[in-house]
């Protein structure tokens, strides 16, 4: 659910959190703009910079942080998003011109594996595709084809109504069934900190036009996945890519949904470090 990214599994609190700071990235805008991000592991090992989805915030990769304690994992609030709320949104080209400075500032050789599952993937597909030599490899999961219809851009842009009054997150985190109170409560304090007016441009933007005009200049790895379980949306998203960049390898994930990464952990943490290390993945998916 694109308006949504829901997470159905547990958050983390027991993190080997290593550093915790805002990072300054220069701003066209505000050169004083900075987003939130946590960093941990060492910064000797090798770089994987987590995107998250929309409605939620880095904490949806606590899994995944705890999972991969071998690696420089980086894991920022986008603009809007959580302890970034007070950083407005300005478009898909901003963020992904912010992430890439990230990147530039935090990472030796200035290169990172770039992760984007939904909102995240898109903000990944145009870092790679307008900075190519920045990103050593890309996975990519849940992201919408363009082609998106009236009733699911209604339907998103009803929950993003109810997710900013006070009591909204609660009931929507309560339609979705999250399974604990640790995943309430930080999706409930990430709507409280989320800019909603930067959640409409996200949404907005995301509906005309989201993927760049550029895919075939992506030249690094990538890896395409959908969830089984996830929307006709989301696999017509992979069908796109592969028609377009030219190393690519597309697979489906056997029984998962749009956030499988709390769904399915182990195996999504397994493919992170499958892709990183061997750019392969399991024979457990199915290939495309």
């Amino acid at each position: 659910m694109y308006a949504g990214d829901i997470v159905h599994g547990t958050v983390c609190t027991t993190l080997r959190e290593i550093i915790v700071e805002r990072i300054t990235v220069s701003d066209n805008h505000n050169p004083d703009t900075s987003i939130y991000v946590k960093e941990y592991g060492t910064a000797q090992s090798t770089p994987i910079l987590f995107l998250h989805g929309s409605m939620v915030a880095g904490w949806m990769w606590a899994g995944q942080v705890e999972d991969l304690p071998q690696y420089h994992c980086i894991v920022p609030d986008l603009p809007g998003f959580g302890n970034s709320g007070n950083i407005p949104w300005v478009s898909i080209e901003e963020t992904s011109r912010q992430i890439a400075d990230l990147i530039a500032k935090r990472c030796p050789g200035g290169k990172a594996h770039l992760v984007g599952l939904s909102l995240g993937a898109i903000i990944a597909l145009h870092t790679a595709a307008s900075n190519p030599d920045s990103i050593s490899s890309l996975i990519v999961s849940g992201l919408p084809d363009e082609k998106i219809p009236t009733a699911w851009r209604l339907l998103s842009r009803l929950m993003i109504k109810v997710y900013c009054q006070r009591w909204g997150a609660g009931l929507l985190a309560w339609a979705f069934g999250m399974p604990d109170e640790e995943s309430i409560e930080a999706f409930v304090t990430t709507a409280s900190k989320t800019d909603c007016a930067s959640l409409d441009r996200v949404m907005a933007e995301l509906y005309s036009s989201a993927m760049p005009d550029n895919l075939a200049e992506i030249s690094m790895p990538v890896l395409a996945v959908v969830g089984e379980r996830d929307s006709t949306i989301a696999k017509r998203g992979v069908t796109h890519l592969q028609s377009r960049i030219p190393r690519m390898m597309a697979r489906m994930v056997p029984g998962a949904g749009h956030q499988w990464n709390a769904e399915e952990r182990d195996l999504f943490s397994q493919m992170v470090r499958d892709w990183v290390e061997h750019e392969n993945v399991s024979d457990e998916f199915i290939r495309l």
